[in-house]
């Protein structure tokens, strides 16, 4: 393990597989939490527009498989955080959705084209099924040497724990 590095992979969890494809008003106990939200984003300099609906986020992680096979995940992965974070975009439309590949250099017509058949439907499924299968079922997780699960917004401190601990675990004794 280099010092101070991560390798992170980035795999897709739909959060809300039962949001319709239009959304749903978002709850109240949800809205109650924003206060607190936006106080941590402000603290770590993040802009967090309330979203007045849970959105079907199914077409922003296919959009962004669909970046990958480009190689140009990491860029429409950050994008579409942005956009949605910032109130930029609604993940769950298409036309928005073609608007941040294409500022990635995406062609949007494929994009839409791919949408349209589905075709990263199973792979979605088949990583939600596996997360699950180890108690993923927030976001985001980490999961760290492939023993440690960070379940949720996480403090600084508590990466560096695992890592430590981690360390400590491959060091001769």
């Amino acid at each position: 393990m280099a010092e101070g590095r991560v390798e992170a992979s980035w795999l897709p969890f739909e959060l809300h597989p039962e949001a319709p494809l239009e959304g749903r008003p978002m709850p109240e106990r949800i809205r109650g939490a924003w206060g607190h939200l936006e106080a941590v984003a402000v603290e770590v300099g993040l802009t967090m527009k309330r979203p007045d609906r849970v959105i079907n986020s199914r077409l922003a992680l296919s959009t962004a498989e669909f970046a990958r096979d480009q190689g140009k995940y990491d860029e429409v992965r950050v994008a579409l955080t942005k956009a949605h974070w910032e109130g930029t975009a609604q993940l769950d439309r298409v036309e928005d959705l073609q608007r941040v590949a294409a500022g990635a250099g995406l062609d949007p017509d494929a994009l839409k084209r791919e949408l349209a058949a589905g075709r990263y439907e199973a792979l979605l499924d088949r990583h939600r099924a596996d997360a699950e299968s180890i108690g993923i079922n927030a976001i985001p997780a980490h999961i760290v040497g492939r023993r440690y699960l960070l379940l949720g917004a996480q403090r600084y401190e508590a990466f560096i724990e695992v890592l430590d601990a981690l360390r400590a675990e491959t060091q001769p004794a």
